[in-house]
This record gives C-alpha cells, sequence and structure tokens, in this order.
C-alpha cells in the first residue's frame, strides 16, 4: 500500500498544488525543505521542521498538507485528520489532501470514513496513478483484510517515584483511646513499579472483533513492604463499529490482587460501553458495569457485589490548539454480602480531564474529580453512619520519544474526607515512567 504508487500520488499530487505558488507570508524554504524531506522519506525530520511552526502558519493550505503528510507518515494518523481538514475547508476539491484524509482514516481503522473520501476522490476523476492507489485500499476494505489487523501488541512500563500515603491511612496517633500501630497510621515510601501486558485482536469482520488483554502490575513500596502488591489482569471482550455512529463494546474482566506477597482480594466484573459520535470532535460515551469483589476469608466483611452506571462526554477542539476534554459522571452501588458488613454504600462521582498536545512528541495532561460515598452500616460501634467525600487532582506531561517509547510525568493529590477521623487522609503522589509498546 505504501509502495511506487503511493509515492508518485504524494509528490505528484503535490507538485500540481504547490505549481501556482506559496501562500503570501509563509517560509517558501521552510516548506521546499520539508517537501524534500518527505520526497526523501525523512518524514520525522520533517515533521521536526514543521511542528514548531504550526501556531504560526495553521491555515495556509500547503503547510498544513505537509504537516498532515509528515504526522501520517510517523504513525500519527489522528493528528493527520486535523491538518488535511483544514486544507478541504479552504479548497474542498483539493483531491491529494482528501486522499490522504482517507489514508488517515483507514490507519485509523475508521474503515468507513477512508472509503467515503476515496469515493470522493474518485468522483473527481484523478490520474490513472491515483486511481490505482485508490483501488488497492478499496480492495483491502471490501475484501474485510483481516489478516493484517489480527495480531499481539504488547508493552512494558517502568516508574518510579514517591509517595507521601501508600496505605491511604490517618495521619492520627490514637483512636478511640487506642495507639495506631505503624501499619495503621499514614507512611510514606518509595515507589517501584512494573507493568507489563500483552493484548491479542481477532476480528470477526471488518467492522467489529473480539478481543483479549492480560497485564501483571507490581508496586514495590520500597519503606513500607507490607503494602506493596502485585495484580494479574484478565480481560476479554467483543467490539462492533458502526460506520461513523459510534461503536458498542461488551468485555469480562477478572482480576487477582496479592498484598506483601499474600493473596488479598480477586474480582469478576462484565461491561458493556456505548459510545455515540454526534461529530467528529464530540463524542458521548454510555458504561454499566456489574460485578464482585472477594477478599481473603479473613477480610469476608469486606466482600461486595458492585453495580456501576456511568455517563462521559469528550470534545477536541478543533484549530491550532486540538485541546481534548472529557467530563465523566458516575453513579454506583456496593452492596456487602455479609449482613453485618459496614461496607455497602451508595456513591456518586464526577471528573474534569483535559489534555494539551503541544508537539507531536509533547503532551499535557490534568485531571480533577470527586466522590461522595454514604455507607449503610456503622464503623467501631458508632451510632453514626459513615460519609466519605474524596477528591483528587493531578497533571502532568508526556514526551513521545519514537513510536516505541513514551515517557511520562505525573504529581497527584488526593483527599479523603470522612465523619469518622480514622478514615480521613491526604495522600500525594509523583511519578516518573517510562512505556514501550511493541509488536512480536
Amino acid at each position: 500500500m505504501k509502495g511506487y504508487y503511493l509515492r508518485y500520488l504524494k509528490y505528484a499530487l503535490l507538485f500540481l498544488s504547490l505549481q501556482s505558488g506559496l501562500a503570501y507570508g509563509v517560509d517558501e524554504s521552510l516548506l521546499l525543505a520539508a517537501q524534500n524531506m518527505l520526497a526523501k522519506g525523512q518524514s520525522v525530520e520533517a515533521l521536526d521542521l514543521l511542528d514548531p511552526h504550526e501556531e504560526e502558519y495553521a491555515g495556509d493550505k500547503e503547510y498544513d498538507y505537509l504537516y498532515g503528510l509528515a504526522l501520517l507518515d510517523t504513525g500519527e494518523p489522528a493528528g493527520a485528520v486535523f491538518a488535511f481538514q483544514r486544507v478541504l475547508a479552504i479548497e474542498p476539491n483539493f483531491a491529494g489532501a482528501r486522499l490522504e484524509l482517507g489514508r488517515s482514516y483507514f490507519d485509523m481503522g475508521q474503515m468507513q470514513r477512508a472509503q467515503r473520501e476515496f469515493v470522493i476522490v474518485q468522483s473527481q476523476s484523478p490520474p490513472k496513478g491515483v486511481i490505482d492507489v485508490i483501488d488497492k485500499y478499496m480492495a483491502a476494505i471490501e475484501s474485510r483484510n483481516l489478516q493484517n489487523r489480527q495480531g499481539w501488541k504488547g508493552f512494558l512500563q517502568l516508574g518510579f517515584g514517591d509517595d507521601s500515603n501508600v496505605n491511604s491511612a490517618t495521619s492520627a496517633e490514637n483512636f478511640l483511646g487506642f495507639d495506631l500501630t505503624d501499619e495503621s497510621r499514614e507512611t510514606s515510601s518509595s515507589v517501584l513499579s512494573t507493568l507489563g501486558g500483552v493484548s491479542y485482536d481477532l476480528p470477526f469482520n471488518f467492522d467489529s472483533k473480539f478481543f483479549f488483554k492480560a497485564s501483571v502490575n507490581h508496586r514495590a513500596n520500597n519503606d513500607a513492604s507490607f503494602t506493596s502488591t502485585i495484580n494479574y489482569d484478565l480481560l476479554a471482550g467483543y467490539n462492533k463499529s458502526f460506520s461513523t455512529l459510534g461503536d458498542i463494546s461488551v468485555a469480562m474482566q477478572f482480576y487477582t490482587a496479592d498484598v506483601d506477597g499474600d493473596f488479598n482480594n480477586k474480582g469478576l466484573n462484565i461491561t458493556s460501553q456505548l459510545n455515540i459520535n454526534f461529530s467528529p470532535t464530540n463524542q458521548m460515551g454510555l458504561f454499566l458495569r456489574g460485578g464482585n469483589v472477594d477478599y481473603d476469608t479473613a477480610f469476608d466483611i469486606k466482600d461486595i457485589d458492585q453495580a456501576i452506571a456511568g455517563l462521559s462526554w469528550a470534545h477536541v477542539f478543533s484549530g491550532q490548539s486540538r485541546v481534548s476534554v472529557v467530563l465523566a459522571a458516575i453513579l454506583g452501588q456496593d452492596s456487602a454480602v455479609e449482613d453485618d458488613s459496614p461496607y455497602g454504600r451508595d456513591y456518586t462521582g464526577i471528573r474534569l480531564s483535559a489534555s494539551y498536545p503541544v508537539t507531536h512528541r509533547l503532551n499535557f495532561f490534568a485531571s480533577v474529580g470527586g466522590t461522595d460515598s454514604d455507607y449503610e452500616g456503622s464503623f467501631f460501634e458508632s451510632d453514626e453512619i459513615r460519609t466519605d467525600s474524596l477528591t483528587d487532582f493531578s497533571f502532568g506531561s508526556s514526551w513521545r520519544v519514537n513510536k516505541t517509547w513514551l515517557l511520562k510525568g505525573l504529581i497527584g493529590q488526593t483527599t479523603n474526607t470522612s465523619n469518622i477521623e480514622i478514615f480521613d487522609y491526604d495522600r500525594s503522589i509523583i511519578m516518573l515512567t517510562a512505556r514501550s509498546e511493541f509488536l512480536p
């Protein structure tokens, strides 16, 4: 798909589009240098050259076209979509940009949108070389080329940092006249984390697939080993896409968690998710989850059945910033399995998240949220029913080193306020992680 015809297509159409001259105010040498780099297959270098000028030149069709090509050829099809859409907003009949927009959708797995763009280009009576390239893409879509979409993927993530309260415990020294042990009080620790996993996609047809995931997450709290954890996670599900309208998925997840080397709890849940696309920049999500958490025999009183519903809205701002925001709300109930357990609760939560891709490599993100919980039982033989209010805030940045490696830094703060003092706590964390994604 990326052989002779595609190389001919890009630069033949680029020459035709630029032969009338460059737009006023754009650095001609910059665009010509980027064009030469792309022609030589130096897409990373072209992107590094063009990216710092996006704020200045976004909206110029020649710049956006080259910028979109560089993004697409370096594995950033989502960013390329915005660039090519800006070109087409100025010149809807620019066949080269529309074809590359189709390629971008194709690489994102949005086959119906890709097909729509290819059909429009076909209707514009393009040259034979262009027709040949389109035919190859259309054949891949129509034949539902599943082999290229199935297979294994893997990732490995390493991290280190510091946690001011690894056990989410009170800072009080005593409660109800009893001195609290060190393990029952706020404990800080340095943190080393190792997370690894694999996934496998098995397409059923070109708009639906089965998916499987497995991961292991080890968190070593070096100064408080009694809180160190290992989580094992298995997930299997099914996803179906409805053209440009959205998609639906159903998944079953099983996990087990060890604390300080011993089994602590396990859980099983089923989640259904519906995403509805109102436009390329607006999406609503709905999800339902039901399951249970089963603790070790010594902690049976904490066993619960869970039911959660959620609603989210995601918006990507158009134009130069490409800032995305997600607003989500949840409503949940934990039903205690033991009749005398105080751990049943009703809770509601809300969260606002935002992401700002400064460049194709550098991204800033932030999140703020809160959860209110009303428990059903009493704790410590108190007549007062427990109510908690948890708030958290985090922000950070990520740096895409290359297609394989991503570096991330995160700072977070969590505060839980309860009418029962022992459940009050504050927690701050700082983490640096390096993540590698790979194909076998």
